[in-house]
């Protein structure tokens, strides 16, 4: 059975995110691979899951190498943070 999820804000590869929400890493690599990890943790890989917004602030191809690590069937919606991706 597939479950069906919705999500937003993770703000992979986004240094000053770290600063600005005061999450508890020590740089941006450490918090990607941690919620990577606990992404897969819960996500299946015939799971759905709905993004809904800045999913990242990284160039195009780093974003696109953590979205192939990532389970389930990703649906991406634009957010602010997407533009920069585009490059």
């Amino acid at each position: 059975m597939k479950n069906i999820f919705f999500t937003s804000d993770q703000h992979f590869g986004h240094k000053n995110i770290i600063k600005f929400s005061n999450r508890p890493f020590n740089s941006v690599e450490e918090m990607d691979e941690m919620m990577i990890q606990r992404w897969n943790e819960k996500v299946g890989e015939t799971d759905e899951v709905y993004h809904l917004g800045d999913v990242g602030l990284a160039s195009s191809g780093k974003l696109r190498k953590i979205l192939e690590r990532l389970n389930g069937k990703i649906y991406l919606i634009k957010g602010n943070h997407e533009k920069s991706a585009e490059a």
